[in-house]
C-alpha cells in the first residue's frame, strides 16, 4: 500500500467536493442498491438479494452509475446537483485502469448543453490541479482540445467518417482497407470501434481532449444533434491515453428512450447476458426533466493522472487484486 498516494487521493477528493460546493451544486447521496439497473449492453452490474423481515426477498443490483436516480431528482425540480461515491461493474478487466468498485463523480445542470459540461470539466480539473499543487499537469495549462468524432477520424486515420454513417458495407470495406478483420456478425458500431480503438483513442490522450458529436447509434441517453440527427450530443474527455468522462445533453423524450432501451435489452439477450424489465418510473420522469446536461467523471483515473500513477492499484487503499486474490 502506497500511503502517500492514499493521502493524495483524500486531498483530491476533498478538493473536488469543494469546487462543486463553492459553485452552488448540491451533493446528492443516491442509492447504491436498486431493483432495475441501466440497460447498457456492455456494462454488467453485480446482483444480490435483499430480505425483508417477513422473509420476502427480491433481487437487487449495485449501480454502475447514479444516472437514473439523478435524473429523477432533476425531474422533481432539482438543479445543479452532483453525486460523488462508489459504483460497481462486473466483468471489467483488472488491467491497471479498472477496478470492480470505483469512485464516480456525476454532475448535472439545468438549461445546459455540451459546452457547459466541457467548461465545468476543464475549470474543475484546472482548479483541483492548482490547489493540490501537482506539477504533472503542466502540459495541460493551455486550452483543452475540442474535436468532433468526425474531425478525429480525419486527423488520426485520414478517413472521412460522415459518408460511412449507417452504411455497414462501406464501413466493412474501410476496416479491411485498414488491416482490420471483418466478420458477418460485426455490426456498424463494432466496425467503427475496430478503427477507433486502434487508430484514434490511443492518441487522444497526447493532450487533454474533449471528443464530441458521436454517431447517433452510440447516443446512449443523449439527444440527437439538432443540426444533424445522424449525430448525438455526447462528449467524452480523454487524458494521458485514458477516457476520464462521458457526458450527454440529456434525452428527455420517453418514446425514443424506450426504443433505445428495448434495443439495448435485445442486444444483451443476443450476447447471452442477463436481462430485466425497463425502469418505468425513470421513463415517466423524463418529460419533466427539461433541458439538462450531465457528465460522469472517473475520479480514480483523474487521481492517476494528477499523481503520475501508472496503475489504479497504486491509488486505491485495497485494490481488487489484493482483496480477491490469494
Amino acid at each position: 500500500m502506497n500511503v502517500e498516494r492514499i493521502r493524495q487521493r483524500s486531498d483530491i477528493v476533498r478538493l473536488i467536493r469543494r469546487w462543486f460546493d463553492e459553485r452552488g451544486f448540491l451533493e446528492m447521496h443516491t442509492p447504491r442498491l436498486v431493483g432495475l439497473p441501466g440497460q447498457e449492453p456492455h456494462l454488467d452490474p453485480f446482483w444480490s438479494v435483499v430480505h425483508e423481515a417477513d422473509g420476502a426477498s427480491r433481487p437487487v443490483a449495485f449501480v454502475t452509475s447514479p444516472e437514473y436516480a439523478m435524473k429523477r431528482l432533476l425531474a422533481e425540480g432539482m438543479d445543479r446537483i452532483y453525486d460523488l461515491g462508489p459504483c460497481f461493474r462486473d466483468g471489467e478487466p483488472w488491467d491497471g485502469t479498472h477496478d470492480p468498485e470505483f469512485l464516480l463523480l456525476e454532475w448535472y445542470r439545468r438549461d445546459a448543453g455540451l459546452e457547459d459540461l466541457m467548461r465545468d470539466t476543464e475549470e474543475m480539473v484546472r482548479w483541483v490541479a492548482t490547489e493540490s499543487g501537482y506539477t504533472s499537469l503542466v502540459p495541460m495549462l493551455g486550452p483543452f482540445r475540442r474535436m468532433t468524432v468526425s474531425e478525429a477520424w480525419n486527423a488520426y486515420v485520414g478517413i472521412d467518417l460522415d459518408p460511412l454513417l449507417d452504411d455497414r458495407e462501406a464501413m466493412a470495406d474501410t476496416c479491411r482497407a485498414n488491416g482490420q478483420t471483418v466478420t458477418d456478425a460485426d455490426t456498424w458500431d463494432d466496425l467503427f470501434f475496430k478503427i477507433f480503438l486502434t487508430g484514434i483513442e490511443p492518441r487522444l490522450g497526447e493532450e487533454p481532449t474533449f471528443l464530441y458529436r458521436y454517431p447517433v447509434s452510440m447516443a446512449a441517453l443523449a439527444r440527437p444533434c439538432a443540426d444533424d440527427p445522424r449525430f448525438a450530443e455526447r462528449v467524452e474527455f480523454y487524458a494521458r491515453g485514458l477516457e476520464l468522462a462521458n457526458g450527454f445533453a440529456e434525452l428527455s423524450d420517453p418514446v425514443e428512450q424506450r426504443k433505445r432501451f428495448e434495443e439495448e435489452r435485445a442486444l444483451r439477450q443476443k450476447l447471452g447476458k442477463k436481462t430485466w424489465p425497463l425502469d418505468e418510473r425513470f421513463l415517466g420522469a423524463l418529460p419533466k426533466m427539461g433541458n439538462v446536461a450531465g457528465i460522469a467523471f472517473g475520479v480514480d483515473r483523474f487521481i492517476m493522472w494528477l499523481t503520475g500513477a501508472t496503475s489504479i492499484n497504486d491509488i486505491l487503499p485495497f485494490p481488487a487484486r489484493e482483496r480477491f486474490e490469494d
